[in-house]
């Protein structure tokens, strides 16, 4: 469940920031009247996400044992790719997102193509969205619709915070503390991908059973828990998983390290 509140937080708080910059923008330049264009965009990306999300678990209930298992890998796979992606890509992007925004709208308002307000709005909420929905998919959290509308409801509060007061947040520090956390949780995904690839007898495990800490910290413990939210936790891992949580902090964590370099 702190996963699932976390990646949400995370996710809606950027969809939410680049709603604030559009409001701010357009009332800056007088332009309040557009107003009703971003938040249709918003909103419908906003609606689509949720349909997408339950589409997704609907899909993971219907199917079973081994296949259920094939289906959960597969979502993760590609839910790992696209956030490591996105993770690096919006750490690059974090500097110049609120000027690349103001120059869209001043686009699409010089060209009389006030729809592209619309549909920037729409465009940039549904990525947010359509990552979470597959985050969350393939999570196996317990609880994670409520989660899910938690991590939402506290993101549009900050937001709300941010947007009505004079608190400023420094976009480039929140994204190196965000992202590092969704890294963590991206190799603890990887791990447990790996896991149920042994499990299936598609990648040996190579030793089944490196160390475990069971007796220190059960993974159903509250402890254990937590730390598999933030950290892919598990008391008992394998070569094989260690390898590839390893492989994976090291990898994106260079390519972010890197991003974050080169905007700062």
């Amino acid at each position: 469940m702190v996963a699932g509140i976390l990646i949400t937080i995370r996710e809606g708080l950027e969809a939410f920031l680049v709603i604030g910059i559009l409001l701010g923008y357009l009332t800056k330049i007088n332009q309040k009247k557009y107003f009703k264009h971003v938040w249709l965009g918003a909103i419908g990306a906003i609606v689509l996400s949720v349909v997408i999300s339950f589409i997704f678990r609907a899909l993971k209930i219907s199917f079973e044992g081994e296949s259920a298992e094939l289906f959960e890998i597969v979502v993760a796979a590609i839910a790992i790719i696209i956030l490591s992606y996105m993770i690096v890509w919006m750490q690059k992007q974090s500097k110049n997102i609120k000027g690349e925004l103001q120059a869209k709208v001043d686009k699409a308002l010089s060209n009389n193509q006030v729809w592209g307000i619309t549909i920037l709005a729409f465009v940039t909420v549904i990525r947010e969205g359509i990552e979470t929905a597959l985050f969350l998919t393939a999570l196996k959290d317990e609880g994670l619709l409520l989660s899910s509308f938690a991590g939402l409801f506290i993101a549009a509060i900050i937001s709300v915070l941010l947007y009505k007061t004079t608190i400023k947040l420094n976009l480039r520090k929140f994204f190196v503390i965000t992202g590092w956390l969704l890294i963590f949780i991206a190799a603890g995904l990887t791990s447990h991908a790996i896991r149920a690839l042994g499990e299936l007898g598609i990648i040996p495990p190579i030793i089944e059973k490196v160390w475990s800490l069971e007796w220190l910290i059960p993974d159903e413990s509250l402890l254990g828990k937590l730390l598999h939210a933030f950290i892919g936790y598990e008391s008992t891992p394998s070569l094989m998983q260690i390898i590839a949580y390893s492989a994976y902090i090291l990898t994106v964590g260079k390519m972010f390290m890197n991003s974050s370099k080169e905007t700062s």
